[in-house]
C-alpha cells in the first residue's frame, strides 16, 4: 500500500478521533454541567470550576502531545487517551461528591489531549506536507461533526435512557468504532515508502532537534500568529457559549438551538471551502479573511433583531469557527521547519486553551454589568479585529526563509536536496 493512499485511511482516522474528542470532551461538557446539576443538585458553578480546571491543567498536557507522538508513535498515545476518555466519561455516571468530579475530570484530561487539535494536526503534519491544508480540513471537519451530531444524539441519550446508561452506551459505541480502527491505521512512517511530494521537505531536517518553547516564543513571528489566534479562539469560544441565550429572547429556546445547528453546519462548510483554497493562498491572509466573514456576522446580529438577520449573522459567525482551529497549523508549516511542526502547533493549541478557558466568565461579567449582551457582542467584535490584523503582520523573515538562506550561504548541496 503506497504512503500517500494510506495517508488518507489516517484523515479518516484522524476525523473519526475529532467527532469523539470534540464530542465528548468539548461539546459534551455542557451536557455535563446540565446532568450532573439535575441528578445531584450541585451548583453549576461548582461544576464551571471543574471545567475551567480541565481546560487549564489539560493546556499544559496538550503541549506535550506532538512531541509525545514523534517519540512514542501515534498508536500508544491515541489508544491510551481513548482508554483514559472512556474512564473518565464512564465515572461521571457513578459520583457522588463534588470532590469526585475533579477525579474523573484528571482522567478525561490525557484523553481530550490525546484526541485534541494538537495531536490531530500532528498525525496528519507525519503523512502530508503539501496538501496538508486540504487534509487538515477533513481531518478536523470532525470536531464540527462531535458539535453536529453526536452532541445532539449524546443529549437524545440522556433524555431517555439516563444519564449514566447514556454515557455508557456512547463510550461503548466509541470503542467499537474507533478502537479497532485506529490500531489499524495509525503506524509509524517506514522509511520505504518515501514520498517525494509530500516529504521533500524532510529530507534534510528531520534529525535537527526542533526549538524549544522559549525559542518558539522568541520568534516574532510565532507571537503574532499566537497572539491572533488566542485572542480569535477567545471571542470566538465565549461567543458560542453564550450564543443560545443571547438568542432566546428573540427566537425562543427551540429558534436558539437550530440557531446553534446553523452555526455547526456552517463551519463544516466552511472547512471544507478553506481547505480547497488554503494550499494555494498565502495562510495568514486566508486567516485575516476568515475572521472578516465572523466580524461581518457579529456586525449583523448587532445590527438588528429580526430572525432572518439573525440566523443570517450566526450562519456568517459559523463559517470561521472550524478554521480557527485548523490555520494556525498550516501557517506553522509555512513559516517554520517541519522539524519545528508538532512542538510549535501543540504549544499552540496550549496557550489559547488557556486563554479561552476564561472567555465565557469575562463575557458573562460584561452582561451582568452592563445588563444586555451587546456588550459582550461588542467586546467580541473589537478582539477579532484586532486578531485579523495582528494575523498579517510578518516581522523580519519566516524561520524556514531565515534558515533557507543560511543553508544556500553555508551548504550549497543541502539546498540542492532541499529544493530537489
Amino acid at each position: 500500500m503506497s504512503r500517500r493512499y494510506h495517508g488518507w485511511w489516517v484523515v479518516l482516522c484522524a476525523f473519526v478521533i475529532a467527532l469523539y474528542g470534540w464530542g465528548f470532551g468539548f461539546y459534551g461538557l455542557s451536557l455535563y454541567l446540565v446532568a450532573l446539576h439535575n441528578a445531584h443538585g450541585w451548583s453549576p458553578g461548582t461544576i464551571s470550576t471543574a471545567i475551567t480546571f480541565y481546560y487549564v491543567v489539560g493546556a499544559f498536557l496538550v503541549m506535550q502531545v506532538g512531541d509525545a507522538i514523534h517519540r512514542f508513535g501515534a498508536r500508544p498515545i491515541v489508544l491510551g487517551g481513548i482508554a483514559l476518555m472512556a474512564s473518565g466519561v464512564a465515572a461521571l455516571g457513578i459520583l457522588r461528591e463534588p470532590w469526585q468530579l475533579y477525579l474523573a475530570i484528571l482522567l478525561m484530561i490525557p484523553g481530550w489531549a490525546a484526541m485534541g487539535g494538537g495531536s490531530i494536526n500532528t498525525l496528519v503534519a507525519q503523512w502530508f506536507d503539501r496538501r496538508r491544508g486540504m487534509a487538515a480540513s477533513l481531518a478536523l471537519s470532525g470536531a464540527t461533526c462531535g458539535g453536529l451530531l453526536f452532541a445532539p444524539a449524546f443529549a437524545w441519550a440522556i433524555a431517555s435512557w439516563g444519564f449514566a446508561t447514556a454515557c455508557y452506551a456512547a463510550i461503548a459505541v466509541m470503542m467499537v468504532t474507533l478502537g479497532p480502527f485506529a490500531a489499524i491505521v495509525l503506524r509509524r512512517r517506514h522509511t520505504d515508502e518515501h514520498d517525494v511530494g509530500d516529504d521533500a521537505l524532510a529530507a534534510t531536517s528531520s534529525s535537527d532537534t526542533p526549538r524549544s518553547r522559549r525559542q518558539l516564543l522568541g520568534e516574532p513571528r510565532y507571537l503574532t500568529m499566537v497572539g491572533a489566534f488566542s485572542i480569535g479562539l477567545l471571542a470566538q469560544i465565549s461567543f458560542i457559549a453564550h450564543q443560545a441565550a443571547f438568542l432566546e429572547p428573540s427566537l425562543g429556546l427551540k429558534g436558539a438551538g437550530w440557531a446553534v445547528s446553523l452555526t455547526a453546519l456552517s463551519a463544516l462548510l466552511g472547512r471544507i471551502v478553506v481547505g480547497m483554497i488554503v494550499d494555494k493562498v498565502d495562510r495568514r491572509a486566508c486567516s485575516s479573511a476568515v475572521l472578516g466573514i465572523q466580524i461581518a456576522g457579529m456586525v449583523v446580529l448587532l445590527s438588528t433583531s429580526s430572525v432572518v438577520g439573525l440566523y443570517a449573522g450566526c450562519a456568517l459567525f459559523g463559517f470561521g469557527v472550524g478554521n480557527l482551529i485548523t490555520l494556525p497549523g498550516l501557517i506553522v508549516q509555512q513559516e517554520f521547519p517541519r522539524r519545528d511542526f508538532a512542538r510549535a502547533v501543540s504549544f499552540n493549541v496550549a496557550i489559547t486553551q488557556l486563554l479561552a478557558a476564561v472567555g465565557p466568565s469575562l463575557l458573562g461579567l460584561l452582561h451582568d454589568l452592563s445588563g444586555s449582551y451587546r456588550s459582550s457582542l461588542w467586546a467580541c467584535l473589537f478582539l477579532q479585529l484586532a486578531a485579523a490584523i495582528l494575523v498579517l503582520i510578518r516581522p523580519g523573515p519566516s524561520p524556514i526563509d531565515a534558515e533557507n538562506a543560511g543553508i544556500r550561504a553555508y551548504d550549497p548541496r543541502a539546498s540542492s536536496a532541499r529544493t530537489a
